[in-house]
């Protein structure tokens, strides 16, 4: 996207936010370097940030980050850098000495040779961020075709990591400058992948997903960059994969995947999801299903050991992979054993729920689906049960069993009150001759319902119900007994043909209680209710009313007077 497209994506109060920084010079510097990425220094409330928008040669935003703590999408100190870019504006710090004559940039281009070498041997005796930028920059692997070069990447990367750690931890600000460093080695593979180079494209993605993998035991990944890399790091070994290579070379690959999906780093953090199928894969279509097995198996030991949450979770991942695998050799007895074994896992009973429905056997299919239900209530998993009473309601539906459509449609409504998809559902199945009786008994049991949070239904639940069967004075009664502002805007447009005398007194009530209290966002609120009760019929006139009542009440209050005068009434 185009920088006017980024700003166009910020939200609107954070863009104004921006501009003011803009304004009111907040910028620092502002420079742009040959590869198009704009480097900012903003001063903050508590600091100066650092800003970096990564632009394409030509001139698209790629990426943008911001070093402050805020942990929205985007902060007002990028919309700042983003409107100053936009303007054509390059900012540099002012000094009291000088200026100089010639940038640092012209003096390197005409420095001699000599003299330019003798200098960075000098520099880089006393600075080790130099030494460092210098090794990542100029050394080289083994240049031997097919030469296992992960180590030498494993050294330059670790080396990264090590740059930047502090006292064994690389904080928030620290590790996107170290994945900014490791982003480098990621280019390379992808260059050495378009150049048919699979080996080195190799060795650079194993290597970044073995370091980085290490990494996010010590570091703050709150940003995702690290997770991202290890994942970036797999798309490219996919890639190889799936790209015409020696056998020798696919071998090695699936010997590194079979080292890493026994690190159970990449599981516990989150990163192993494209890891295993890539092991998976891999050994299928070089037919080592059987060390694939092994895996699976020791996995499924060391589960049942275990306790926790993720135990279910884990073993039926696992063995569904084992199922698919067995399926795939044509070994269906061994997975069908499998499937038996465990059908109280809701993926593996689906299964055979599919398989009844695809052999014309409705019976079978509702009776696994019965008892799947009484396993997920054993089990205290209410939305594993919702899930099948969802499932059965759709076999019910297509079965035209009217009755039990008609009954679990109700169910569910009465269990998930906010989905008017089963209210309505149950009204279609019901007779329209006694309808409102039946209606009306919902609503009673509704109300009287003990849930686990709170008692009763709630209001914006009751509220559906009342709008869907036009229920106007129902609406009215628990909408003005709420004596709530936000309940009463949100449904003035079905009271206010209606109630709007008395919708107008509930807005003047909830505005002079809120205009009890000070500051400006409560000016900006007061202004917001006046401009809805403007919608309701007379509302005008009494807004106004409101309006001056309590410009002369509090005569003190320049900002509300502020705010007020944006309603342009006068």
């Amino acid at each position: 996207m185009t920088i006017q497209e980024l700003i166009n994506h910020i939200p609107l109060k954070i863009l104004h936010r921006g501009q003011d920084y803009f304004d009111n010079g907040n910028i620092l510097q502002l420079k742009q370097a040959s590869n198009g990425t704009w480097y900012a220094e903003v001063e903050g409330n508590y600091g100066n940030y650092e800003v970096e928008i990564e632009a394409d040669n030509k001139n698209n935003v790629t990426n943008y980050y911001c070093d402050c703590p805020y942990d929205g999408t985007i902060c007002k100190h990028i919309a700042a850098v983003a409107l100053a870019i936009n303007e054509g504006n390059t900012i540099s710090i002012s000094s009291d000495k000088e200026p100089d004559t010639e940038s640092w940039e012209q003096l390197i281009k005409d420095a001699k040779p000599k003299d330019l070498r003798n200098f960075m041997l000098d520099y880089g005796v006393k600075n080790q961020d130099f030494r460092h930028q210098i090794k990542l920059t100029f050394s080289k692997p083994v240049s031997v075709q097919d030469a296992d070069n992960i180590p030498y990447y494993q050294s330059q990367i670790n080396g990264i990591f090590d740059n930047y750690d502090y006292k064994g931890f690389i904080d928030y600000r620290s590790s996107h400058k170290a994945m900014s460093d490791v982003t480098q080695f990621q280019i390379k593979a992808d260059n050495y992948f378009s150049k048919g180079n699979l080996n080195e494209a190799f060795c650079i993605s194993a290597a970044i997903a073995m370091e980085s993998v290490k990494a996010l035991q010590y570091m703050d990944d709150s940003s995702g960059e690290c997770g991202g890399a290890i994942y970036e790091s797999f798309r490219v070994i996919e890639n190889i994969l799936s790209s015409k290579i020696s056998t020798e070379l696919k071998e090695r690959i699936f010997n590194w995947l079979y080292e890493q999906v026994q690190n159970s780093d990449y599981r516990d953090y989150g990163v192993g999801d494209s890891l295993e199928p890539l092991f998976f894969e891999t050994a299928a279509s070089l037919k080592q299903l059987d060390i694939a097995y092994k895996f699976i198996d020791a996995i499924i030991i060391q589960l049942d050991k275990e306790d926790g949450w993720s135990k279910k979770y884990y073993l039926q991942s696992y063995l569904g992979q084992k199922i698919n695998l067995l399926q795939s050799e044509g070994r269906t007895a061994e997975a069908d054993h499998i499937i038996d074994t465990y059908l109280h896992f809701e993926d593996f009973r689906n299964i055979r729920v599919e398989q009844a429905l695809s052999e014309s056997d409705p019976g079978k299919a509702e009776k696994l689906i019965l008892d799947g239900i009484k396993v997920a209530e054993q089990d205290d998993a209410p939305g594993i049960v919702h899930q099948w009473k969802d499932q059965l309601l759709e076999l019910y539906k297509q079965q035209k069993e009217a009755y039990k459509y008609n009954k679990l449609a109700r169910e569910l409504f009465v269990e998930n009150t906010s989905n008017m998809k089963y209210f309505k559902i149950y009204k279609q199945t019901s007779p329209k001759d006694g309808w409102e009786d039946k209606r009306n008994k919902l609503i009673a049991e509704l109300k009287s319902k003990k849930q686990r949070y709170y008692s009763g239904i709630s209001l914006d639940d009751l509220a559906q119900i009342y709008i869907e069967e036009q229920m106007v004075d129902e609406l009215f009664g628990i909408v003005s007994s709420s004596n709530s502002i936000h309940a009463i805007i949100k449904y003035t447009n079905y009271l206010k043909t209606k109630y709007p005398a008395e919708l107008l007194e509930h807005y003047k009530a909830a505005i002079e209680i809120q205009a009890e209290q000070t500051g400006r966002n409560v000016y900006k609120e007061l202004v917001q209710y006046l401009k809805q009760m403007v919608k309701i019929r007379g509302g005008l006139p009494a807004a106004k009313a409101i309006k001056v009542s309590l410009l002369n009440k509090y005569k003190n209050r320049p900002a509300m007077k502020e705010e007020f005068q944006k309603l342009n009434w006068d």
